[in-house]
């Protein structure tokens, strides 16, 4: 291998080019966050509202949304490497006709030891691990802060669509707020071998029993009493109309708690929770806004 090769290891394995990659496309918007971190260029990107730090990615060049991509525009393109995204893992062989595709695979019940290993494995390949280890110092010392600040503290995670409340313990997929913050969760931990379900249909007995399992999950959260809620408005996503504060004010059971009462509620950045994830600066910045909310 020469000396200028590219070794990247990630989740399904390990890409290895001759030279550093130069011509990335991403469907992986944490990806992405971190490459910008790191100033590594990219030539495509997902459709996308792009903000903060990334609003210049509105003017990139398309390669379809964060599920489908433009394989016509891809193959047009023609990069060295590509990024799949969780939402985009269903089309990785087919991806990997045009170019060697990577994925990274977080697990919510270890998020952090996650988040640094693939930040790292993405410097290391972009001969960037000083910057990256720079910007992960950064956080690690946010999440100290946080965990000093909610020491003996309790909090439930609350995904909020249209009027559905639906909490989140720790392992579901925004069970790493609790890692974040050093707050306990008030709902046990998921069980790491319980299979996710597929949706039901609306109206079926399957729907009916979800529904009730999730109105029990809600009915713990207001008994326990938690010291913080973690809300996220799904339907605030690009910049679009927030209704969670309305939603919770109306529910029987988390109107009436504590918390909610006395403001106790930080209402998660939707685009930087549900639409980015795990990068670089997103970390940051998530960190950043919780560490000033609960201080």
């Amino acid at each position: 291998m020469s000396a200028t090769a590219f070794e990247l290891v990630h989740s399904k394995g390990t890409v290895i080019l001759p030279a550093v990659s130069s011509k990335i496309v991403t469907f992986d918007l944490a990806v992405l966050d971190s490459l910008n971190t790191l100033d590594v260029a990219v030539i495509g990107v997902p459709k996308s509202n792009y903000q903060g730090s990334l609003v210049k990615f509105n003017d990139a060049t398309i390669v379809g949304t964060l599920f489908e991509p433009d394989f016509p525009m891809l193959q047009k393109l023609s990069p060295d490497l590509i990024f799949a995204g969780r939402r985009s893992e269903k089309t990785i062989p087919k991806l990997k006709e045009i170019a060697p595709t990577a994925i990274f695979s977080n697990d919510p019940s270890a998020f952090l030891d996650g988040f640094r290993r693939d930040n790292l494995a993405l410097a290391q390949a972009f001969q960037k691990e000083n910057q990256a280890r720079a910007a992960i110092d950064i956080i690690d010392e946010n999440v100290q802060a946080l965990h000093d600040v909610n020491k003996g503290k309790t909090a439930a995670f609350l995904f909020v669509v249209k009027d559905n409340v639906i909490a989140h313990a720790p392992g579901d997929p925004f069970g790493y707020a609790y890692e974040l913050t050093g707050l306990k969760s008030v709902l046990p931990v998921k069980d790491p071998k319980a299979q996710a379900a597929p949706r039901p249909e609306p109206g079926s007995l399957e729907a009916k029993a979800a529904a009730a399992i999730r109105a029990k999950a809600i009915a713990s959260i207001a008994k326990a009493e938690p010291d913080w809620l973690i809300v996220l408005d799904r339907g605030a996503i690009n910049g679009a109309e927030k209704t969670a504060a309305n939603t919770l004010a109306k529910h029987p059971q988390i109107s009436q708690t504590r918390a909610f009462k006395e403001g106790r509620v930080f209402y998660a950045d939707p685009n930087a929770w549900y639409i980015v994830g795990g990068g670089l600066r997103n970390m940051k910045e998530i960190t950043d806004t919780m560490l000033t909310a609960m201080k």
